[in-house]
């Protein structure tokens, strides 16, 4: 191996936060979000604030795909469609319906279950590479079917009314910190399920079938209806978010739901961060916002696409160096690795 290759590995694990290795995750994730809070004192703009934002709502959006992708090892391209499925259900509750968002959010994340349960039904049978082709086909499908379909909106979309801005009822504030605070919660939430998901008896099912699904089914598991419980889960927090960032925007098209890179961004975040992890989502969450944010900003205008052209080099590095992302994924059973997840009875310490 050459020296340069060595010293790029060398700061790739540095990079990778091994010595989060030694801290039990019961302190990080604690420490982490309470020194979160303090984010809108330290800086008040506008574009501060919104990519702070964004990377919260993104942090619990990466741990939904990490639920299917990384713990049950089903790659779809396909999580646009929960995502938009929650996204509209909260809009359209509101504007036709007057139902509230509070309502209208958990009603889009049990709707977005429902999707993804079906969506799971039909593709389960599939492995590998086709599973991710017919994910992508239903989010490709969708997005035209919704581009064409004048009572969501068609390629308009939907818009919450200017008037309704800043009441109670309906849950779209005038001060920006507080949906920062929102999406704080929503982040924290999702961590913590996903921190007891990994330590649970079914999180080592999801990875026993990830990791041998033959193996897995011949000692008994049942394949498919543990990723129907994956999918289930994954797709009603996909919708949660949906809601969240149509509250946010206070507005939702096909364009900004069920685009291509909609579902390659929630890719991005777990694979970037590391699969089947609790902070790889965080970790993945906080780097591709902030660097989308800034490049789109700074590369912009007359230099419209170059930031994905920065972003894809950064991500192509980290592909040859840290192929396994950030944080690394420890053994189902017993073993010992760098990576700060728990590791509960079963070999995975819960700390």
């Amino acid at each position: 191996m050459s020296g340069v290759t060595q010293y790029a590995r060398s700061v790739a694990d540095r990079v990778g936060l091994t010595a989060l290795g030694s801290v039990p995750l019961r302190y990080v994730i604690p420490a982490f979000f309470l020194a979160a809070l303090s984010i809108p004192t330290l800086e008040t703009s506008y574009f501060f604030l919104n990519t702070a934002i964004y990377a919260f709502l993104f942090i619990g959006l990466g741990h939904a795909w990490n639920i299917i992708g990384g713990y049950a090892g089903q790659i779809s391209l396909g999580h646009a469609v929960m995502f938009a499925t929650g996204g509209y259900t909260t809009a359209i509750l509101f504007n036709y319906y007057g139902v509230t968002p509070y309502v209208g959010l958990f009603v889009g994340g049990l709707l977005a279950a429902g999707v993804g349960l079906a969506l799971g039904a039909v593709t389960f049978r599939l492995r590998y590479h086709y599973f991710s082709i017919a994910t992508l086909a239903a989010g490709l499908g969708m997005y035209v079917v919704f581009l064409r379909w004048d009572w969501v909106g068609g390629a308009v979309g939907l818009e919450y009314s200017l008037s309704e801005i800043g009441t109670a009822f309906s849950f779209a504030f005038r001060d920006r910190t507080m949906y920062f605070y929102v999406m704080w919660a929503f982040a924290l939430v999702t961590t913590l399920f996903v921190y007891r998901l990994h330590t649970s008896k079914l999180g080592i099912y999801l990875e026993a079938i990830n990791a041998d699904q033959e193996l897995a089914e011949n000692a008994g598991l049942s394949a498919f209806w543990y990723k129907m419980y994956a999918m289930g889960l994954s797709s009603f927090i996909a919708g949660v978010g949906g809601g969240l960032a149509t509250q946010y925007l206070l507005y939702i098209d096909p364009q900004t739901t069920l685009e291509l890179i909609q579902n390659v961004e929630f890719v991005l975040i777990a694979v970037i961060g590391g699969l089947g992890t609790v902070l790889g989502p965080i970790v993945g969450a906080l780097i591709y916002i902030p660097t989308r944010e800034y490049t789109r900003t700074l590369l912009g205008g007359t230099h419209t696409g170059l930031d994905w052209v920065v972003f894809g080099t950064v991500l192509v590095l980290l592909s040859i160096y840290k192929p396994d992302g950030l944080i690394s994924r420890r053994p189902v059973i017993g073993g010992r690795s760098n990576s700060a997840d728990p590791e509960p009875d079963g070999g995975r310490k819960d700390e």
